[in-house]
Parts: C-alpha cells; sequence; structure tokens
C-alpha cells in the first residue's frame, strides 16, 4: 500500500511539473491532452471545487466545465483541435458559438479527419467599435481579449468612410529610373481611388503614356490597394502626389513627394567619369505618408 501511494504521489508530482513546464512555454491548457488522460485515470471522485487549477484570467471563447464537470476551463477557440464526441476529452471543448467539426486534410498518403472548432454563425458583422468582424466568434474573442464590452450592431460590415491603411511614402530616383507609389485604403461601400499631382486639375495618367495607374481589391476583405507607376523619370516629374478615396460616407487622401535626381556625364582627358547632380523639383514636402485631408459628407 505504501508504494501505491508513493507511485500516485510522484505521478501527481510529474503532472504538476509539466503543468508548470507548458506554462511557461506559453502552451495553452487545451493542448495537453496526455494530462486530459492521466485526469481521466485517475477518475473524478467527489466535487471540491477549491482544489480546482487555477485559470487564465483571458479565456478568449469563455470556460467550459471540464470532464469531470467539477471546475472550469479555459474553451477552445475557432480553428483549433477539439473532441467531436463526449467520448474523450484530449483537446477540449469549443467555446460558445462554436461546434467541433471534422474536416479532412488532404496528404500525399491519405486523408487524416483533424476535427476543429467553427463559428456556427457564418458571415461578416459589425461590432458596436465600429470595426467589422469576419464572424460573431471573432467579434466575441476581442471582446475576452481587451476585457471590454462590445455589441452585435448588425449583420454584414460596418458602414464606414474611407480609411487609409497605407498611405504613399516619400520617394527618390534618378532620371530614366522608375518610381511607384502605393495606397491602401478600407472603406464599405467600397471606396474609389484615384491620383493626382499637386498643382494640376487632372486626375492621372491622363494622357502621359509614361504614366500608369493600377487599382485592385485587397489584400483583406473590404480594402483597396492602388498603384502609381512613372516610368523613365524626367525632371518635371518631381512633386507631391496624392492618393484620394472617396465613398458615399467620406474622403480621405494621403499624400508623398517625389524628388527626381538629374545625372550629369563628364567627359574629360580621354575617360569618363560620372558626376551625380542633385536637382530636387519640389519645393514643398507633406511628409512620408501624412493624411493630407479629410472631408466627410
Amino acid at each position: 500500500m505504501q508504494y501505491k501511494n508513493l507511485d500516485q504521489l510522484g505521478l501527481r508530482f510529474c503532472a504538476w511539473m509539466s503543468v508548470c513546464l507548458s506554462f511557461s512555454l506559453g502552451l495553452p491548457p487545451q493542448h495537453r491532452g496526455w494530462l486530459q488522460l492521466w485526469k481521466e485515470g485517475d477518475g473524478c471522485g467527489e466535487c471540491n471545487k477549491h482544489l480546482c487549477p487555477l485559470v487564465s484570467d483571458v479565456c478568449l471563447a469563455g470556460l467550459v466545465p471540464d470532464a469531470c464537470g467539477c471546475c472550469e476551463q479555459c474553451a477552445n477557440v475557432e480553428g483549433q483541435q477539439c473532441d467531436p464526441d463526449g467520448a474523450q476529452m484530449f483537446y477540449g471543448s469549443c467555446g460558445d458559438g462554436l461546434v467541433c467539426q471534422k474536416r479532412t486534410i488532404r496528404t500525399a498518403h491519405l486523408d487524416e479527419p483533424e476535427p476543429t472548432c467553427v463559428c456556427k454563425e457564418k458571415g461578416p458583422v459589425c461590432g458596436s467599435d465600429g470595426w467589422t468582424y469576419s464572424n460573431v466568434c471573432q467579434m466575441k474573442e476581442t471582446t475576452n481579449r481587451l476585457n471590454m464590452t462590445l455589441k452585435l450592431v448588425g449583420r454584414g460590415p460596418c458602414l464606414s468612410a474611407p480609411h487609409i491603411l497605407q498611405g504613399p511614402r516619400d520617394l527618390s530616383n534618378y532620371t530614366g529610373s522608375d518610381a511607384v507609389f502605393r495606397c491602401e485604403v478600407s472603406a464599405y461601400p467600397l471606396p474609389n481611388l484615384s491620383w493626382k499631382k499637386k498643382g494640376h486639375e487632372n486626375y492621372l495618367p491622363g494622357d502621359d503614356p509614361h504614366v500608369s495607374v493600377q487599382t485592385r481589391g485587397g489584400p483583406q476583405r473590404y480594402t483597396v490597394s492602388t498603384w502609381l507607376q512613372i516610368l523613365g523619370l524626367h525632371v518635371s516629374d518631381g512633386g507631391i502626389y496624392s492618393c484620394i478615396s472617396h465613398n458615399a460616407l467620406g474622403e480621405k487622401s494621403a499624400s508623398a513627394k517625389l524628388t527626381v535626381l538629374k545625372e550629369v556625364v563628364e567627359i574629360m582627358n580621354d575617360h569618363v567619369g560620372d558626376n551625380s547632380e542633385h536637382f530636387d523639383n519640389v519645393k514643398e514636402d507633406s511628409g512620408d505618408g501624412q493624411v493630407a485631408t479629410e472631408n466627410h459628407a
């Protein structure tokens, strides 16, 4: 009997040390499946909540009861592996609003089922903070992560005026080289994007063959990206360029400076030497990607 008690004491000590090690490595409790199996083998016994292990202050998917129904533990979040039935408690249970679904990962040899937590409600939602979330479960995770109160304003993305996620940056290059400005904007309804050079009324590219503009959706949902490309720079291309974004709810723009450097080649004493003479055609600077104007409808 004494040896049996010593064995149990040794197992409990090893389990305690492993839990401490797991916390030090930043591993969530639900990834310690072998510990769950050890607890099942030990049996539930009488429920004593005073002996329940400490639970993290931040459980992104809320709390769920453990296998014995006595203590609480962090629930598994969206995309995390889970136990699809009640026959075992290896990976853990999904949080509120999530369901454990089996999906298949196709490999070179066989199909391996991988049950993961999936949000029951599909589609983007608008939170009371004005942000669009991919689904209501992601909004709940943010609520728990930031310890704040978020309410569901509506199904679908939030209506918003344009917000410039990445404005154009100041550039400098030599004549004959190329320059590319980039601008990324988030808004719903999706905004219209255009480019202008300061001092000129017309939008780019106009009829200039060495200037082109490209626009496409992404890289994130409800964002639009645009590029202004100038090929074979001339000194006259120097100036302030603005990315202008607008939809029915407002307008916003961001500007950047292009400096063109003229390269002069001098021929002296039967040899060629390069001497770079700098010509700055720009007399004013709005800063690196600074928001220049903002008008709201």
